[in-house]
């Protein structure tokens, strides 16, 4: 066919269409010549099967004191037949022997049934093996039961497996004995399988657990316990994201948790369980954002390694955020904050530098690996969860005046007083103006008027089936989560596809997702206006439309004339500010088992992700109404702002593992060669000029704001690794581990490419020490040490590197000029980590169990920003700067209070603790320009502006020898003089002055908590379960800042809280906390404002109802029903009165859920 003359005639369209037909029918005819040859080749193979006799089929066989199932089994691998048979029947035959023999399947039948019993029958693809009494009747009864489809003999057994905490088992192999029947639980541990009679034993087991055999007759298969088999620890698997180890010879600190674990504290995120399960996974609180939706969360593990100032960039990495696996390959915090938690199968978290050392140059923060629910084989099961969520705006914190207060406080702090009489004349109007509004009634709450209570809702469908050829799973999930500020919400909707695919030592998996997600921000804007707001202020005029702004004049500033804004008026308008990302990943692997023992495995992972955000203010928004309208600006009132973003993570690794056992020797070996790219690329444009919120469009703008244009940034960076790891095991006794990973990676200097990490650990079980077995209570026992260097990496892709601008508004002789925007250093190199750690595992009385990590974390080479001089033409440069060091343990308990299998009711009991201290171990003189920089800035700052006032405020971080990350520091306060209501402060030299100065910075206390951890119980009886989690924190400190912006330095032209009118100083002789209140100098960093931080947090309460074991549920098409109420953040006691949620306030969440199994 000649497709050029064709499309000369036509055009190309029409040859596309040509192609596109042909293609189409290609695949046609392809997928029915497949289909046609499956179908054929399973009707040869079942012709062949039926019309096999056993007279006809050879058996090589031989047995050394074997039962006769164990022969039988034997059989069964060699020939196309299935046994059938009872147990009880068959156990009366002992131990075989049989010196190798090949001969007939009948006549190997006879030998072995000799002298027994016992007779065997041949029914189709089925040998039956019952007592030679049996009549002739009963036997053809049995063949028509195989031989006629549509009679059918067997019962439908339906039941449920639970662990010992009672919650369902998903994945459990439950098998009918004696035959090659069997299924496996669902998501939620329910079973449906088909026995031939009422005699029949079902088989449960699970990795990590013991086994059990339950009888049909006796009804006990309706609902059965798994209990953990302690003293087979090491069937229990680790899974670190790259490969699987045996956690009896595994001698890494992790904690693994099940998704069952999981959704029993919280059913919001992922991230918001880790943190109540394990207190060293810690979320940095921000009291400014709250419960913002859209916030993503600051996190660390085993504390800081970074300095936060400095190391974070435009594509948001945090330094001391640690790496998250997900199903094997690296993935964002954003696509882990989304991820629907039903998906979770399990999550562990990688401590020390044993457990994490594979991942080298990005495992210096920890690792957290997270696994999604695989697809199970047998036949489709459908999964269907939906919850509906409430969530309340938290105020408790805010204590503000009222009306009548207000006016109080503002008469002694002298906002009606001045000394020229005009002006005194003007502001006795408007305190009689305000004086009225009181007397008549008004008094507005403004903290509610923005906020409102969320409704949001998640719905996840799941569906899984195939056979152990090819398994398949589809689930879809939608979430919205509503936010306490009106007009801010969440939503997600995720799709998953799962195919697992083998063929004889081949076995491939495809993993596809797709991630839809829209962020709204509240447009009643910062909730920080509303708390100012004075309550004497009216919200509507008489005729019910909103007041835009309010006059105020005081004597305080000699303010007159200027206006506040009513943040109402703004949520009336056509404001845009929101964000959306579209993602994609495709995740392929393939695995081959080349010999027993050997298998090499390969994996591909792409990731793309489009980003687009939006922000939109009118010319109607009340930050233009001070624009006049004869002023230039006039026309550029309004504002939009877009940016696009498209980030690409490539992936792929070979890994080659190999694992041998002779006599007491256990080794595991893996080799892994990884590769990694991860691009980013985003633009953005800010235009002015949009006359009102009906032209919300950017194309309506009337230019670029004033010397901005369209901007832009690109970041590449590339990674590959060589890694090997050895884990060894003598007599499951003595254990070691050693690890190596060469790493070479694009974003540091010439001369520092490559970096090598390292790991080495040894562990003793001492419970398979004789000396340790004969005492019965101790179930497990076991130390282990490690110690090794990883990495971390973040921030600029191009830091060591000379980067330059073209200069494109000026030329010389037509030539373009460039700028050097910042120097390189060929020799930056890697940020280290060198973890130590020391662990204590401890199981006893088969009920408790306690797990102790001592660990020092020391961080060299560390990275942060060079401080130059001004003439250079930029400010900083990157460089390795100093050392720190953090160092702390973690214990771990939980015991088993009481456990009754009869009624299914059982209480367990944890608690968690994490201790951890953090200390600069030494710093360059570079760190010493940034302190003296932060002093001068708060020494002689300005007042002019709400930046430089908080400048001023709010201690700044300094870093210094010696001294914690996260140390407060301040100057020594001797507190208020009685005499006249100023502050005395204690300089360096012992002596005592009025005058405030930075060269008497003190430490006054820590940020960071002495203690963090959780505690909880679980109680299950029946199908009712509750489970309760606490948080708590102690003995740290934290700088009261509310004690400064709303009481002590509170502005009295807006509302304060009402310690600035009760407590503040007001005549001489007063003892008081706070200055006087006529006083109006800001207060700068003082010890008086420091305070012991201790606190007790109702994180969680979990309460459901499974309604599998009641009789209408039995006879329902329904497998499993479960009802669940949850609630998070339900109360907060602490030692500091200060408002949290500045900016967006917390809130309360409760949580209704129901799941149904098909």
């Amino acid at each position: 066919m000649n497709f050029s003359a064709i499309a000369a005639k036509y055009g190309d369209g029409y040859v596309r269409r040509i192609h596109k037909k042909i293609l189409i029918d290609f695949m046609r005819i392809t997928s029915f010549i497949i289909l046609t040859l499956t179908i054929s080749a399973q009707m040869l193979t079942a012709s062949n099967v039926k019309g096999q006799r056993m007279g006809e089929v050879r058996v090589k066989l031989k047995l050394n004191r074997e039962s006769l199932s164990e022969a039988l089994e034997k059989i069964e691998k060699q020939t196309p037949f299935h046994f059938l048979y009872r147990s009880e029947e068959i156990g009366e035959i002992g131990k075989l022997n049989l010196v190798e023999t090949t001969t007939t399947l009948d006549k190997l039948l006879e030998a072995l049934l000799a002298n027994s019993s016992l007779d065997f029958r041949q029914v189709n693809r089925h040998i039956v093996i019952t007592k030679k009494s049996e009549t002739p009747s009963t036997i053809a009864n049995e063949k028509n039961v195989y031989k006629n489809p549509i009679i059918r003999a067997d019962i439908d057994i339906r039941g449920r497996v639970i662990d010992q905490t009672k919650h369902g088992m998903p994945g459990v192999s439950v098998w009918v004995v004696g035959s090659r029947s069997g299924t496996t639980t669902d998501k939620d541990g329910n079973f449906n399988i088909k026995v031939p009679d009422s005699s029949a034993v079902l088989e449960f087991s699970y990795l990590g657990y013991l086994s059990k055999k339950i009888g049909v007759a006796s009804g006990n298969y309706k609902s059965v316990t798994l209990m953990p088999d302690d003293n087979n620890l090491n069937e229990v698997v680790i899974n670190t994201g790259r490969f699987e180890r045996k956690a009896g010879t595994f001698t890494g600190a992790v904690a693994a948790f099940t998704g069952a674990e999981l959704k029993q504290v919280t059913n919001q995120n992922v991230i918001q369980g880790l943190a109540i399960l394990d207190p060293s996974f810690q979320i940095l609180d921000n009291i400014n954002l709250g419960s913002d939706p859209n916030n993503l969360p600051n996190i660390q593990l085993r504390g800081q390694t970074g300095i936060p100032e400095n190391l974070e960039n435009e594509f948001g990495n945090q330094p001391n955020q640690p790496l998250f696996i997900l199903d094997g390959f690296e993935t964002t915090l954003e696509k882990i904050y989304d991820l629907n938690i039903n998906f979770v199968k399990s999550i562990t978290l990688l401590k020390d530098a044993a457990a994490k050392s594979m991942y080298g140059s990005k495992a210096g923060n920890g690792v957290v690996v997270i696994e999604t629910i695989e697809p199970q084989a047998g036949k489709l099961r459908l999964s269907y969860q939906a919850s509906l969520n409430v969530t309340a705006p938290d105020l408790s914190s805010y204590e503000l005046t009222n009306s009548r207060q207000k006016l109080q406080a503002e008469l002694l702090a002298g906002k009606y007083t001045s000394a020229d009489p005009l002006t005194q004349a003007s502001l006795l109007r408007d305190y009689s103006i305000n004086q009225k509004a009181m007397m008549d009634g008004v008094d507005t709450y403004w903290l509610s008027q923005p906020l409102q209570n969320g409704y949001g809702q998640r719905h996840t469908l799941m569906m899984d089936g195939g056979d152990q050829a090819m398994r398949y799973s589809a689930n879809v999930a939608y979430n919205k989560t509503t936010g306490v500020m009106k007009g801010s919400d969440r939503t997600s909707v995720n799709g998953q596809f799962n195919l697992i695919y083998r063929v004889n030592k081949i076995s491939f998996r495809n993993n596809l997702s797709i991630d839809r997600n829209i962020a709204k921000n509240s447009p009643y804007g910062s909730f920080s206006e509303y708390s100012k707001m004075n309550p004497y202020w009216r919200i509507y005029d008489d005729n019910g439309n909103l007041i835009p702004s309010y006059a105020m004049s005081s004597g305080l500033f000699n303010i007159s004339g200027q206006l506040a804004y009513n943040p109402l008026y703004n949520a009336s308008l056509n404001i845009k500010d929101g964000s959306n990302y579209t993602n994609v990943i495709e995740n392929f692997s393939t695995e081959w088992n080349i010999v027993k023992n050997l298998r090499l495995s390969g994996r591909l992972g792409l990731s793309l992700q489009n980003n687009e955000s939006e922000l939109f203010y009118p010319a109607s928004h009340t930050r233009y109404l001070n624009v006049d309208v004869t002023s230039p600006e006039y026309n550029n009132r309004g504002m939009y702002t877009v940016s696009n973003g498209k980030t690409a993570n490539y992936n792929g690794d070979i890994l080659l593992a190999y694992s041998v056992q002779a006599g007491k020797h256990l080794v595991y070996a893996n080799a892994v060669y990884a590769m990694n790219q991860i691009t980013g690329r985003s633009v953005g444009q800010t235009m002015v000029g949009f006359p009102n919120d009906k032209m919300d469009d950017i194309t309506f703008g009337n230019g670029y704001a004033a010397g901005s244009k369209a901007s832009g940034a690109e970041n590449t960076s590339r990674t590959v690794s060589t890694s090997g790891a050895v884990n060894y095991s003598f007599d499951n006794r003595f254990l070691a581990d050693f690890a190596y990973s060469l790493n070479g990676g694009s974003q540091f200097g010439r001369t520092n490419r490559w970096g090598g990490f390292w790991s080495t650990s040894i562990g003793w079980n001492l419970q398979n020490e004789q000396f340790i077995k004969n005492i019965e209570a101790i179930d497990r026992l076991r130390i282990t040490a490690s110690t090794g260097v990883t990495g971390t990496q973040g921030g600029n892709a191009y830091k060591s590197l000379a980067r330059y601008r073209y200069i494109t508004n000026v030329n010389y002789n037509g030539d373009l000029g460039m700028e050097l925007m910042g120097l390189p250093n060929n020799d930056l190199m890697w940020q280290s980590v060198r973890d130590n750690n020391i662990g204590f595992d401890l199981g006893f009385l088969k009920s408790a169990n306690l797990r102790v990590d001592y660990y020092i974390k020391d961080t060299k080479n560390l990275l942060s920003d060079q401080i130059v001089a001004p003439s250079a033409g930029f400010n900083s440069y990157a460089e390795n700067i100093g050392e720190v060091r953090n160092k702390g343990f973690q214990v771990a308990a939980s015991v088993r209070v009481f456990n009754n299998p009869k009624n299914r009711s059982n209480l367990n009991l944890f608690l968690n603790v994490a201790h951890n201290t953090n200390k600069i171990s030494k710093v360059s003189n570079s760190l010493e320009q940034l302190n003296s920089a932060k002093d001068n800035a708060q020494q002689n700052g300005s007042l002019g502006t709400a930046e430089g006032r908080a400048t001023l405020q709010n201690p700044s971080t300094r870093y210094e020898p010696n001294q914690s990350t996260t140390a407060i520091w301040v100057v020594p306060s001797l507190g208020i003089d009685p005499a006249n209501g100023m502050e005395i402060y204690l300089k360096k030299d012992g002596t005592q002055t009025y005058v405030w100065s930075a060269a008497d910075y003190v430490v006054g206390g820590d940020s960071n908590a002495k203690y963090t951890g959780s505690f909880g119980s679980n109680f299950q009886y029946k199908g009712f379960n509750a489970n309760f989690a606490f948080s708590f924190r102690l003995g740290g400190q934290m700088y009261n800042s509310s004690l400064v912006t709303k009481v002590e330095d509170a502005d009295f032209n807006y509302n304060v809280d009402i310690r600035a009118l009760e407590e503040r100083w007001k005549t001489p002789g007063q003892q008081s906390l706070y200055k006087d209140i006529a006083l109006i100098m800001p207060t700068r960093p003082t010890s008086r404002f420091v305070q012991d931080l201790d606190e007790l947090i109702f994180s969680s309460v979990s309460l459901s109802y499974n309604f599998s074991e009641l009789n209408f549920m039995k006879q329902s098409r329904i497998k499993g029903l479960q009802f669940g109420v949850n609630l998070n953040d339900l109360a907060r006691i602490s030692t500091v009165r200060t408002e949290r949620g500045l900016d967006y306030p917390y809130a309360r969440t409760m949580s209704f859920s129901l799941s149904a199994n098909f």
